[in-house]
């Protein structure tokens, strides 16, 4: 496990984080005036810089179309050139380092995001630092595209739009904008199940981040043990993908709700997978009977 570092309105928060990446976060907060203001804006600049100890000082990584698509999927209209007029400006400074030796030819990566979004009237309004590493665990990936998956796939990257989106319509804070990306998901995931033994070749690379992202995203709702993550959470319940079902029931295990009960109880009694069936019922089994959320 490695340790998460949250700060959100002054107050430091410290969680554990299994699944691999730390995440930085402070985010402002604003006064009703001050967000009247911001949420109106509507034009973004993206900064960008990136390096890597790549040959030839090239990454693979599409990070700065993939940035223009998640801001103007989240409505945003982005800019190209820093003199044109924007309300938004979006810093990322992107590092890839090289890591341990793991063979003559064959080097680890450490990836280090860092995120800022300015107003420009208001300031710095949001900071993040996402980093990542490879792991290299022998299933023939290689560490560099192994590492290059796990950054598209963090849910604070992967949902960056719903979360800038969040901050600057809807006064959410990053959590929030999980929630509201995950709801925006679509509901399904590939059409192939786990036992079927799919490779992650054989799937398109955006179908294969949407469904690591959406797991990604449940586990560390987990982790936050955040009751607003409810709702979206019991919807995953009725994912065709067995992971996903398991992760949901194992985050609201760890937030417990008891108005997930219900949703829990349906699982318990009617899902196919009978492992799952037993996770539901000994979920049910640790959940406090009244509405109170530790």
């Amino acid at each position: 496990m490695m340790l998460k570092i949250r700060f959100f309105s002054g107050v430091v928060l410290l969680g554990l984080f299994s699944v691999g990446p730390t995440i930085w976060a402070d985010e402002r907060a604003l006064t009703d005036e001050e967000f009247q203001v911001l949420r109106v804006a509507k034009t973004m600049y993206i900064e960008l810089t990136t390096t890597t100890w790549m040959p030839r000082g090239r990454t693979m990584t599409l990070i700065e179309p993939n940035l223009r698509t998640k801001m103007e999927s989240a409505g945003f209209t982005v800019v190209r050139d820093p003199t044109d007029a924007h309300d938004l400006t979006l810093k990322v400074e992107y590092h890839e380092k090289r890591g341990q030796q793991i063979r003559v030819d064959m080097y680890g990566t450490h990836i280090t995001c860092l995120i800022g979004l300015e107003h420009v009237s208001l300031g710095p309004l949001l900071r993040m630092t996402i980093r990542e590493s490879s792991t290299y665990p022998g299933t023939g990936t290689p560490p560099y595209l192994e590492v290059l998956e796990k950054f598209e796939a963090n849910p604070y990257y992967y949902f960056l739009g719903d979360v800038v989106r969040g901050q600057v319509i809807s006064r959410l804070d990053t959590t929030g904008g999980l929630i509201e990306g995950l709801q925006r998901l679509a509901p399904q995931g590939p059409p192939a199940d786990d036992d079927l033994g799919f490779e992650h070749s054989l799937l398109a690379r955006e179908t294969l981040y949407a469904m690591l992202a959406r797991e990604n995203t449940i586990h560390e709702f987990g982790q936050l043990k955040d009751a607003r993550a409810v709702p979206v959470l019991t919807s995953q319940l009725r994912h065709s993908r067995r992971q996903v079902r398991l992760l949901a029931l194992e985050a609201l295990g760890a937030i417990q709700a008891a108005e997930s009960r219900p949703a829990i109880e349906r699982v318990a009694q009617d899902d196919k997978d009978e492992a799952i069936r037993q996770a539901a019922a000994a979920v049910l089994g640790s959940l406090p009977s009244s509405s109170t959320v530790p």
